[in-house]
């Protein structure tokens, strides 16, 4: 039996709530068109999806699923494309404040 073209490809997800607003109910839902799949939160870690940003595969770790706010991001994207502060603005803030403590 051949394959459906919907379950032939890596998901690209974004966190979604299935459930009412007493009782959240988050879930991984793919953005793709015409995919129905959807994966509760707490089976998610160790799966391969695509980044948000750089569409390319990524694992699914326990860093991405508690990120900075001790909650799933989301739009899941990998380590390769989180925004940083250039390192030469940062210096240049430093030595402003520096500069003026008189």
């Amino acid at each position: 039996m051949p394959k459906s073209k919907a379950a032939n490809h890596v998901h690209r997800y974004k966190k979604v709530n299935i459930g009412s607003k007493e009782t959240p109910y988050l879930v991984y839902r793919c953005m793709k068109p015409a995919c129905s799949h959807y994966i509760p939160m707490h089976m998610a870690e160790g799966r391969i999806c695509e980044c948000n940003r750089c569409f390319k595969p990524m694992l699914l770790t326990k860093e991405i699923l508690t990120h900075t706010g001790g909650g799933p991001m989301s739009k899941p994207h990998c380590s390769d494309c989180v925004k940083r502060k250039k390192p030469s603005a940062v210096e240049a803030i430093a030595a402003y404040l520096e500069g003026n403590k008189t």
